[in-house]
């Protein structure tokens, strides 16, 4: 163990050491450039090390931006187990192992490009959706890679979207289609009066958003078997549920198991199951979806399990996806719902509390339970990354540790006695990889970036395996670390505190507060996200950044944005306390939710921010609350704001509680980066208001993209928005770059509106070019 241990951090401190070895500054291009294992704002389904079945490889897959190309790159990177095996036995010798790029694609402006990576039964090759464009429409195509030959062979035709699927080989496998994007605007007939009633006000001025072709008769499930494509079931049959439907190919190829709405459900009955702890709040609607078996050669259907699947009321496990066992008799259900059909009490009080992880006999219908699933705001939440049979007795569960509980075993394994009980039994690693010589997994935290290393097991020494991204050793990054205070509601946060390289002891620099979560276990480089964040490039022009959650106890109520203020206030005064921050001089950026949380913080906070920029999100003010109109916005805003915007009493609460009806009061300067016109509009109520109340606000219209970004000229231009609007505003610098003039020539515009507003006090500092 202290071999161990001694190695990983002689690794860490070769290839991450910020101190005599740096050359420059960490810039947006160079977060911009970072190749990740997990990205788009998302996790790698099925985990970041993706073995195959006979474990003589493993593949990954990164995204990286190619300014370049003006594009995301995404690539499935594979190693031969063996090879690894090797070196960390033999380091001594040449011949690091080095990654095959078995598949790369760079030909969209926005990704990812490559999803849903997974390997084939027999080791062959890995499939995945790719993201594609024909002359008409955007889709999603099916491919497979063979990795002996490195053939890349399309499974699916040309604008069919293909959304969830499951694959045998290249000749055995399910997929269902959904109607494509078109990527121009439908034709109208001029002399035609269209009827709008019930249409959102987006589908109307952006009718390409998202506004799927209608009429798409490819739709529903589709099948290949034995290399024979047939359409199974149509959209009307096929009614799944969007963003969580699932598709499990039985071992014989005759029949698939499907998460799809369930005709005539038995509502009342139904809305009886409880949400997540923490989400009762939300008062989401009843998800009548369930698991059911697909015959492939008649289409016909049968209910599998008269209760709801685990995602009503969100109870998020993130594994939907059934897993068969070997004789095709038995399923495992990653989550379920129990049916109420028992008289005891007590057990009908379980089963409506929460889903489980649950194996079906299919023969006699027996539903045995294995773990009650956590979710919601529960501290012991975790997320599966895998269930399977071990054998027909025994069930593997594998966790997805990259959120919750990092610090837990990686997997769990039950076995079922003879009464049909399961209980766990000793072992806390997956068998199949416990019985590899070699442990490999990706090493990240907050000041490492992300790479690979593999532990040979027989002698306890772990090796760099791969870094995907050498360029950073020529780069100072500062160091980071997690923090923790508690506000004055009680509530105790965590966040990831980047100091500038240099930091200086007993010095006061200017903050700036990232929102949205955090993650200890993330490289913070950007942010949690990469739209608007600039956590290490701030840092590099002497600003100390926070990358910090939120207080989700009380969301969707009145006191969520108080809550969330009293975390701001309460990092401000620790790090002044402290005598790291200057809180004279501190900004906050708020992205997607935390926009509606900065704008209720320069609303109602009069000294707090110096500066605030907002990045496409929700305001919950009443021009948004028109605008989204059967949308599902209106839920969260009346619960916000005490009640609908009508009558005295409602819109009384209204005007007390949402931000756009107190900007009145706003102090900090606003930047708006908002990408596309879509977004322009959403978000347009707090500029037009600060713009009338002739206070200094400042919109940015970005080009259009992802809300979470992944183009990357648009999240250049954001994170340098942000950097330069925070050096402007907290440390009177301005870039050089001739052509920023214009943009400089308006910031002291509002500098100078600014200090009008104030009494015509004088700039703190002066304005310099550096």
């Amino acid at each position: 163990m202290i071999l161990r241990t001694a190695l990983v951090f002689m690794i860490s401190a070769l290839a991450f050491a910020s101190s005599g070895f740096a050359q420059r500054p960490f810039t947006a291009k160079d977060d911009v450039g970072l190749a990740l294992f997990e990205y788009a704002g998302i996790g790698a389904p099925g985990g970041v090390i993706k073995y195959s079945p006979d474990a003589r490889y493993f593949a990954v897959v990164t995204e990286r931006g190619r300014l370049d190309l003006n594009a995301p790159e995404d690539t499935i990177w594979l190693f031969r187990t063996e090879d690894v095996l090797r070196f960390v036995r033999h380091p001594q010798l040449p011949g690091a192992p080095t990654p095959l790029r078995l598949v790369q694609m760079a030909d969209d402006r926005d990704g990812p490009l490559i999803e849903n990576v997974r390997w084939l039964a027999d080791s062959s090759g890995i499939v995945f959706t790719r993201l594609r464009k024909s002359s008409c429409c955007k889709f999603h195509q099916l491919y497979a890679a063979d990795v002996g030959t490195h053939e890349i062979r399309a499974l699916t035709p040309e604008d069919q979207d293909v959304g969830e699927f499951d694959v045998h080989d290249q000749t055995h496998y399910v997929y269902e289609v959904n109607a494509p994007l078109p990527l121009g605007a439908p034709k109208e007939d001029p002399r035609a009066a269209i009827a709008l009633t019930g249409k959102t006000l987006w589908s109307l001025l952006f009718p390409t958003m998202e506004q799927r072709l209608t009429d798409f008769d490819a739709a529903g499930l589709w099948a290949v078997i034995g290399g024979e494509r047939r359409h199974v079931l149509n959209v009307g049959a096929y009614n799944a549920p969007p963003y969580d439907s699932s598709l499990s190919l039985s071992p014989d190829g005759r029949s698939v198991v499907a998460t799809l709405k369930v005709e005539h459900a038995p509502v009342e009955l139904w809305a009886r199951y409880k949400a997540p702890p923490g989400y009762e709040k939300f008062k989401l609607p009843l998800d009548a979806s369930s698991y059911y078996l697909i015959d492939l050669a008649n289409g016909s259907k049968r209910l599998l399990v008269n209760a709801p699947y685990g995602m009503n009321q969100d109870w998020h496990s993130y594994l939907v996806k059934a897993s068969w066992s070997a004789d095709g008799q038995s399923l495992l259900l990653p989550n379920t719902f129990f049916p109420l059909d028992v008289a005891d009490p007590k057990e009908i009080a379980e089963r409506e509390s929460h889903p489980y992880i649950a194996v079906l006999r299919l023969k006699s219908g027996q539903l045995s339970r294995i773990l009650a699933l956590k979710a919601g705001l529960d501290k012991e939440r975790y997320a599966v990354q895998d269930v399977r049979f071990e054998d027909d007795t025994t069930v593997v569960v594998d966790f997805d540790r990259s959120n919750y509980l990092p610090d837990q075993p990686p997997a769990a394994i039950f076995h079922q006695d003879p009464q049909g009980n399961w209980r766990q039994i000793d072992g806390t690693e997956d068998p199949r990889l416990a019985e590899l010589p070699i442990k490999v997994e990706k090493r990240e935290s907050i000041n490492q970036p992300p790479l690979i290393v593999a532990e040979d097991k027989r002698s306890n020494s772990s090796h760099l395996i791969w870094d995907p991204n050498p360029q950073l050793k020529e780069i100072e990054l500062g160091l980071a670390e997690v923090i923790h205070w508690k506000d004055r509601t009680g509530f105790e946060w965590e966040a990831g505190l980047v100091k500038p390289p240099g930091y200086a002891a007993g010095k006061r620099y200017p903050l700036v507060i990232q929102t949205h979560g955090f993650l200890k276990t993330q490289f913070l480089s950007g942010g949690i996200y990469t739209t608007a964040f600039a956590a290490r490039a701030l840092a590099a022009q002497g600003i100390v950044v926070v990358q910090m959650g939120w207080n989700a106890n009380n969301f969707a109520t009145p006191r969520e944005a108080p809550d969330q203020v009293a975390g701001f206030e309460g990092l401000v005064r620790k790090l002044a306390q402290e005598g790291l921050v200057d809180p004279a001089r501190v900004g906050v950026i708020g992205f997607s939710r935390s926009v509606y949380h900065v704008l209720a913080a320069i609303a109602s906070t009069e000294h707090l921010f110096a500066a605030a920029s907002v990045t496409d999100g929700v305001t919950f003010g009443y021009l948004e609350y028109l605008q989204g109109v059967d949308t599902g916005l209106d839920r969260d805003a009346d619960a916000i704001n005490g009640g609908k915007p009508f009558g005295p009493d409602g819109l009384r609460n209204w005007l007390a509680r949402s931000p756009e009806f107190n900007l009145d009061a706003v102090k900090a300067p606003l930047l708006l980066l908002q990408p596309g016109p879509d977004s322009v509009l959403a978000d347009w109520e707090p500029y037009a208001a600060l713009r009338y109340l002739k206070k200094p606000v400042d919109l940015i219209m970005l080009p259009a993209g992802t809300h979470v970004m992944t183009n990357p000229a648009q999240r250049l231009l954001a994170e340098t928005g942000n950097m330069d609007w925070f050096r402007f505003w907290l440390k009177g610098e301005e870039d050089p770059d001739p052509a920023k003039a214009e943009q400089y020539a308006r910031w002291r515009g509002l500098k100078k509106l600014q200090d009008e507003n104030h009494g015509g006090t004088k700039e703190k500092g002066k304005t310099a070019a550096k």
